[in-house]
């Protein structure tokens, strides 16, 4: 009995002795990860939205820069449609130092967020036309006024895009089971774009008809920043080849504010990770 108490001892401390050379074996090397998963822009509640963007339709058909003898007016608002939900996904190839660090970069897209306002528009919209009943006495094209009746959109789009890299500090809490929390950079290429366009082909001076749709106002802002990012999540190392790695992750400020505004982004994805 006693001789077999002192081999189970023996064997228990073998373990735990050979414990730290198992990690160092399974916890070092490169991987590569694909992942995907939800998310949302932290950006003004709809009302708000409403409220700059509704202010501010008069300015902008007042400023639509076509040709002179524009005036157009907003005769009707309906209600607007605000997706700030995200389906962003997301590469990265890691290397793991040890059991405590690794270090990744990737790629990510982060999604797409749309505001859109759509409502009613009337008035005179000055043209440039080249045709033959257009043109002077000197047959030179000249400007005229199309009348216009019908429907608008207003929206907003804002797509964000960039490499990321990061540092990983991590305890395994089993050889199959690890906890980590994320610091690093986003090498963000963020774009919005703003655009009034109409949606209602009634337009049309003679035989020069207009398109069905086409835009009133069209400005695009593109912003090249580095942000931070942080997160916190979890790995099930299923066996020698494969990881599942669940994740919430913060981009911070993304966007620049001086061009086209920023804003933090939340998003909660699951990776697959091959070692």
């Amino acid at each position: 009995m006693m001789n077999k108490t002192r081999w189970m001892a023996g064997l228990a401390l073998g373990c735990v002795l050979s414990t730290p050379a198992a990690f160092a074996e399974e916890y070092r090397g490169f991987y590569f990860g694909v992942w995907g998963g939800s998310g949302e822009f932290d950006t003004a509640s709809k009302g708000t939205l409403d409220g700059m963007i509704v202010g501010g339709l008069a300015d902008e058909l007042a400023s639509v820069p076509i040709q002179p003898d524009t005036n157009l007016a907003v005769d009707a608002i309906y209600g607007s449609d605000l997706d700030d939900s995200l389906t962003p996904w997301g590469v990265q190839v890691g290397y793991r130092f040890n059991k405590w660090v690794a270090f990744e970069v990737g790629y990510v897209d982060l999604g797409e967020f749309l505001y859109r306002l759509p409502g009613e528009l009337s008035g005179g919209l000055g043209v440039f036309c080249d045709l033959d009943f257009c043109r002077d006495d000197n047959g030179d094209p000249t400007v005229v006024t199309v009348a216009l009746d019908g429907e608008f959109e207003r929206s907003i789009q804002l797509t964000s895009t960039g490499v990321t890299a990061s540092v990983l500090g991590m305890y395994p809490v089993t050889p199959r089971f690890d906890v980590h929390v994320r610091g690093g950079v986003y090498y963000a290429d963020t774009r919005v774009t703003n655009r009034l366009r109409y949606i209602d082909g009634t337009g049309q001076l003679g035989v020069l008809q207009l398109p069905e749709v086409f835009n009133l106002r069209h400005r695009r802002e593109d912003a090249s920043q580095t942000e931070l990012i942080a997160g916190i999540g979890a790995a099930w190392n299923i066996n020698e080849d494969f990881s599942l790695r669940v994740e919430y992750q913060k981009f911070f400020d993304v966007g620049d504010d001086d061009k086209a505004g920023e804003s933090d982004v939340d998003i909660i994805n699951i990776a697959v990770l091959f070692k």
